[in-house]
């Protein structure tokens, strides 16, 4: 400490109270939070007022740092302050450090504060390690992610291509492979169910039986092939006229079977004439084949007291067949191109043929 004259004349009147009421002073500045105000008969003393000064700055900048407060704001210079102002500068520096890793830099190192510096250069090559894993991890993901949505795109066509077959296996087993119509099996099961509904409902059914006429005779004459162009003839002209409601399957070889739901007895020979006409009005049933097919028919009624007779609706249906059948046996026997019916007991007795055409009624 430089002194003055004045000061070294003070000193010379410097008492040992004096001077143990000034270090217990400096002592409070120095332990306790709140600094106290320098007493005037201290502030005379330009050294002390100047350590006091020096000693208020380090103090109040440890208070700030313990907050968090990195700048430093000291004038006096001096060892004790240096070291102050690179601890601060180095945490400041170390603080910059962990803002970029924690924007995901993490090739930053700190070298500077020994065992802290280590600590965090760990931490730093530790999160580095992690984000290439996670990112190796997350390129595997990627891969498994993309060969899991070709293995259901593959799923998914395996599935469609298996129920396109079950439906077309379905198809092969329910229609005629020829005429693309249903076959005898699928009309067995619907023609039941029909039946069911009707016997529930109470109405009136019919169903026809229809078979091509001397058709082994244009099978000799025109070959089989011709022949299965004039069975699928005969099936475009049915399905021309058959109404959404109706069942119409190819019931065996040349046999076609056709049920008219909620159809009574009279409009079941309405549409009966109808075919039978329409059928034999057309020519070119065939490749060079220019004379027309004629077909025979057979028709049976269903009724509420006919559905009593039998205890199931398979029963019911199979007597319906029986009947048609019978029917068409009669038709043929007369010379076919004609339609022969069971009808019911109050239906009046009335036969006619015209233009060869034989319709004949036979009693139920």
């Amino acid at each position: 400490m430089t002194e003055t004259y004045q000061e070294k004349k003070r000193l010379s009147h410097f008492t040992k109270a004096q001077a143990e009421s000034m270090f217990k002073f400096l002592e409070k500045v120095i332990t306790e939070s709140k600094t106290p105000v320098l007493p005037p008969e201290y502030a005379q003393w330009d050294t002390f007022n100047s350590l006091f000064q020096h000693t208020s700055e380090i103090k109040s900048a440890l208070a700030n740092f313990a907050k968090g407060d990195l700048d430093l704001r000291v004038v006096k210079k001096g060892a004790t302050t240096g070291n102050l102002k690179a601890i601060l500068a180095n945490l400041s520096h170390l603080a910059w450090q962990f803002k970029v890793a924690a924007q995901g830099d993490f090739s930053h190192t700190v070298d500077f504060m020994g065992e802290f510096s280590d600590a965090f250069n760990l931490m730093t090559s530790n999160l580095a390690r992690h984000e290439k894993e996670i990112s190796e991890k997350q390129q595997q993901l990627a891969v498994m992610a993309e060969e899991l949505k070709k293995e259901i795109r593959h799923r998914d066509m395996v599935e469609a291509a298996l129920k396109e077959s079950e439906n077309n296996y379905r198809n092969l087993a329910l229609h005629d492979p020829l005429t693309k119509i249903y076959n005898r099996s699928y009309f067995s099961e619907a023609g039941t169910r029909e039946v069911e509904i009707t016997r529930r409902r109470g109405d009136e059914l019919c169903l026809l039986m229809m078979d091509l006429d001397k058709f082994k005779r244009f099978n000799d004459t025109y070959g089989h092939l011709n022949g299965d162009s004039a069975l699928i003839h005969i099936t475009k002209i049915v399905q021309e006229i058959q109404r959404k409601t109706d069942i119409f399957a190819r019931f065996g070889g040349e046999e076609f079977v056709l049920l008219l739901p909620q159809t009574p007895f009279s409009g079941g020979k309405i549409i009966a004439e109808k075919l039978r006409s329409e059928i034999a009005s057309r020519r070119d049933p065939a490749p060079n084949c220019s004379e027309p097919i004629t077909i025979s028919i057979g028709l049976a009624s269903l009724t509420q007291v006919d559905t009593l007779r039998e205890p199931s609706s398979e029963a019911v249906l199979r007597d319906l067949i029986s009947r048609a059948d019978s029917a068409l046996y009669d038709a043929k026997k007369l010379g076919g191109n004609c339609v022969c019916y069971y009808a019911p007991k109050d239906e009046p007795n009335v036969s006619h043929v015209q233009a060869g055409l034989g319709v004949n009624k036979l009693s139920a």
